[in-house]
């Protein structure tokens, strides 16, 4: 396995602690520096290779935007912050990734696995495609004792109704009696992402990004301006400009 060497730039210790730990707890990463002054960072980055940096937006002298431009062309860059507005900036720069202050382990986890061969063994990230031909899962309906079986390769999108959560299909419309961050939690790892606080979507059925909403099958679903950056981060590979 090949080692990837990590930088972190942050001005915040209590940030610089939490990916200190999860880069210890990640095989294949080895964390070479962690600097807070960005100025004094530039002779650093000049001197060693570094092959993922994760770097805070909003830090004195020098933001972490114009630091990404002095960066090696081999530099896989992270962005971290507490601030959802630069992530179209972040973007625009080329950067892996876009993580959102406070950032638990599962989402770094994600984040590395967008890295070009860094094996991370995370049994809760699932193959999607070789698994979504026969996984299914049962959802309790309205009628007492009840519980339907949904193939999750038939979702087209899931709508949220209070404790009760509309399942859409191309042949039904099942409601059910659960609540939306147990789907949530249930379908991710199958490439499904939380676009509003009431849709959760497959990403491999999006026809369409326009403006805040998303096209699937002809029918239209908001984009939340909470979940955009998220979004966004997950499609970029696939974004051609």
């Amino acid at each position: 396995m090949t080692i990837k060497q990590c930088l972190i730039l942050d001005d915040e210790q209590h940030s610089i602690d939490i990916l200190s730990d999860y880069i210890s707890k990640t095989p294949g990463l080895s964390l070479i520096a962690a600097l807070k002054d960005p100025i004094a960072a530039i002779p650093y980055i000049q001197a060693h290779q570094i092959d993922i940096a994760f770097i805070d937006v909003q830090m004195p002298n020098l933001t972490g935007l114009q630091f990404i431009k002095l960066l090696k062309t081999t530099t896989k860059v992270i962005l971290c912050t507490a601030y959802s507005e630069y992530a179209i900036d972040g973007f625009e720069l080329n950067v892996l990734d876009y993580l959102l202050k406070p950032i638990s382990f599962e989402r770094f986890l994600r984040s590395i696995q967008k890295t070009e061969d860094t094996q991370v063994k995370v049994e809760s990230l699932k193959t999607i495609e070789n698994n979504l031909a026969e996984e299914y899962i049962f959802v309790k309906a309205e009628t007492k004792g009840k519980f339907i079986k949904v193939h999750i390769r038939d979702i087209l999108f899931i709508e949220g109704l209070g404790n009760y959560q509309k399942i859409k299909t191309k042949t039904d419309q099942i409601v059910c009696l659960l609540k939306m961050k147990n789907l949530e939690e249930q379908l991710t790892d199958f490439g499904f992402i939380r676009v509003h606080k009431s849709f959760l979507v497959p990403i491999n059925k999006i026809n369409q990004i326009e403006g805040n909403k998303i096209l699937i099958e002809g029918y239209s679903i908001p984009i939340g301006e909470n979940f955009k950056e998220n979004l966004f981060s997950e499609i970029r590979g696939k974004i051609l400009v």
